[in-house]
């Protein structure tokens, strides 16, 4: 085999293992995906939207991250929402206004970063032309792809009190109304056509120019028109001198295994702070499922979210404190206080998000994790283009002086962490990320911990039951035992059991384990899509 991909989108994995069989490598494969995935789930990801991509080259050992957040535009002022805010949602994190300028329309917009990070990616580590890996996205755009059941239920589903519905969302701008719901004024149902030529108009610009038709030609100037004419707080001096970063990752340690994860503003340290602090405990002798473990971990996740609420932003905008929060010392701080007994939690959680992740993995040893997404969506179009804008403004803090405090410039703090495990040599273990927020970082420590401490398949460690807990109570999934949930309540925890076994609030997990012995298997989240694709 020449490799695999795993993403919750199914054709879009088959489009990364068409690249590979056709002898592409795996940064080709993620790049193709990626666009695949920008149109089969369009309000997950797009090129209106943003992201983080960790790459390693198995031929040299580099292993970089290259992160393309979305940035406040030019026009936001710190305080200039303060006094309207209303509140935040009931488990708190959105911004609540009247009239939904932090999550819908023109002002929830940040800068959009995604062609400039996949262009950077295929700069560096591509090896089959631009327009060759777009081509694919394209087509689908033009020829469509039966509705998914996850695309519908996004639209569908019951919303936060506070939280615009899936309607209101997609009917946001004309333009956006034409595309996403059917010319009977209904949603698609599931199995429908659904094309979108606009977006696949788009692609093809971008596929022949290159990135910078999006960001100073004629393409952009039309992106920038739109804005500024609807009350955007993005300029066209925003487009045109936004660039991604490129760095190294943060680094950490578990159980002998070196962790790989992405920089702030990203959550990369909250999860090797997790795993720090786990490893003082013994997870299996515990075994999975029991009260024992879950409290462990839910104590871990609350400690870990607790530093995450106090010091996590933009490093270009407010002093991160990255060496102690990914410290040995700092985790057996603690892991000593949860052995006192003590819950770390400080009452507080975000809900979770819309995002979508990519794992591949090649023939030749090279690997990537990306995360990518457009927040919730805005529900603006561009008219003639197809694609819909992100909408996170709503992840910034409206009260000023804070970490996460808005700024024009400034990238908001995300819950994306595409991560890997190396082993003591340097090969790849373990590629692993997911989509949906601050959940994110539990689903990919508990996949984590599956294969590490319980020696589960790629399959097993994303399917069993699963449990979020930032600091405010345990959310667990109908298939964590009555009776496990009765000891965790003893122990003083409050747990909101969900109703729904396999619950998608609770992030799908997607990820690639390689053996000892050179053999690589991929797990794809059965809690919303999922395509595990191999290239022969």
């Amino acid at each position: 085999m020449k490799g695999l991909v795993v993403c919750p989108q199914p054709r879009a994995a088959d489009v990364g293992a068409a690249i590979l069989s056709s002898g592409g490598n795996a940064f080709d494969a993620a790049i193709a995906t990626a666009f695949a995935q920008m149109i089969t789930d369009p309000f997950m990801c797009g090129i209106g939207g943003m992201g983080t991509f960790q790459y390693y080259v198995a031929e040299t050992g580099e292993n970089g991250v290259i992160d393309f957040h979305a940035t406040a535009g030019s026009l936001v002022t710190p305080d200039m929402w303060t006094a309207d805010m209303r509140g935040r949602t009931a488990i708190s994190g959105y911004t609540l206004f009247d009239d939904f300028r932090s999550e819908l329309g023109y002002t929830s917009i940040l800068t959009p970063a995604t062609v400039a990070g996949f262009a950077e990616a295929h700069n560096r580590l591509g090896s089959k032309p631009w327009a060759e890996l777009l081509t694919p996205a394209i087509d689908l755009a033009r020829e469509g792809f039966e509705m998914t059941p996850y695309v519908r239920d996004f639209w569908t589903r019951k919303m936060m009190e506070g939280l615009p519905d899936g309607r209101t969302r997609v009917a946001r701008t004309e333009a956006s109304k034409r595309i996403f719901l059917h010319p009977e004024d209904r949603f698609y149902e599931v199995g429908e056509i659904f094309r979108n030529p606009d977006y696949g108009d788009t692609l093809e610009i971008i596929a022949n120019g290159g990135a910078e038709e999006f960001y100073h030609g004629a393409l952009g100037q039309r992106i920038a028109d739109d804005l500024s004419a609807n009350g955007s707080y993005v300029t066209s001096e925003d487009l045109a001198n936004y660039t991604p970063t490129c760095h190294a990752p943060v680094k950490g340690s578990y159980r002998g295994y070196n962790i790989s994860s992405n920089p702030p503003p990203g959550s990369g340290v909250t999860l090797i702070a997790m795993l720090q602090i786990l490893e003082h405990f013994d997870l299996a002798g515990a075994g999975h499922g029991s009260a024992t473990h879950i409290d462990l971990v839910a104590r871990a996740m609350a400690a870990a979210h607790r530093d995450r609420n106090e010091y996590l932003a933009d490093p270009n905008s407010v002093a991160v404190p990255v060496d102690m929060l990914t410290s040995k010392a700092r985790a057996a701080e603690w892991a000593e206080k949860i052995k006192a007994g003590k819950f770390l939690g400080d009452g507080k959680e975000s809900p979770p998000s819309c995002t979508t992740h990519l794992s591949v993995y090649d023939e030749a040893g090279n690997a990537v994790s990306c995360t990518h997404t457009l927040g919730t969506g805005s529900g603006v179009v561009t008219p003639g283009m197809g694609f819909v804008y992100n909408n996170s403004m709503k992840l910034f803090d409206p009260v000023p002086g804070r970490a996460n405090s808005m700024a024009p410039g400034k990238a908001r703090t995300t819950g994306m962490v595409p991560t890997m495990l190396f082993r003591e040599d340097g090969r790849p273990f373990i590629i692993v990320g997911a989509p949906g927020g601050s959940v994110i970082i539990s689903a990919v420590l508990q996949t984590i911990l599956n294969v590490v401490d319980f020696g589960m398949s790629p399959v097993e460690a994303v399917t069993v039951p699963r449990i979020h807990c930032e600091g405010a109570g345990i959310h667990a999934e109908a298939r964590v035992q009555g009776a496990v949930v009765d000891e965790l309540k003893a122990m003083g925890h409050e747990v909101f059991h969900s109703a729904i076994s396999f619950d998608p609030v609770m992030s799908r997990g997607h990820v690639i384990v390689v053996g000892e012995d050179g053999a690589w298997s991929g797990g794809a989240d059965p809690r919303g899509g999922g395509g595990v694709a191999y290239a022969r």
